[in-house]
């Protein structure tokens, strides 16, 4: 099973540097559009090496993107 992430904080993180869009993201991180659209949309985890460019250019770390989601899914429970 993938770990799960924040898509809430990527999307405001993201706002703040003025990425509004999947294809603004993967612009800005040299993604695929389809694997931005994936990542923007929660369409699956991101992999490894795509969830820390992600990060890095949203300012936030992808560990902190993925601790989070993951709390916050073990506290539901």
């Amino acid at each position: 099973m993938l770990p799960l992430y924040d898509r809430a904080l990527l999307h405001t993180a993201a706002r703040i540097r003025g990425i509004k869009t999947p294809s603004q993201l993967a612009r800005v991180t040299g993604l695929s559009v389809p694997t931005a659209w994936r990542i923007w949309n929660g369409v699956g985890a991101p992999r490894g090496d795509h969830a820390d460019r992600v990060a890095d250019i949203v300012g936030i770390s992808a560990s902190h993107l993925y601790t989070r989601a993951s709390a916050r899914a073990g506290a539901a429970a």
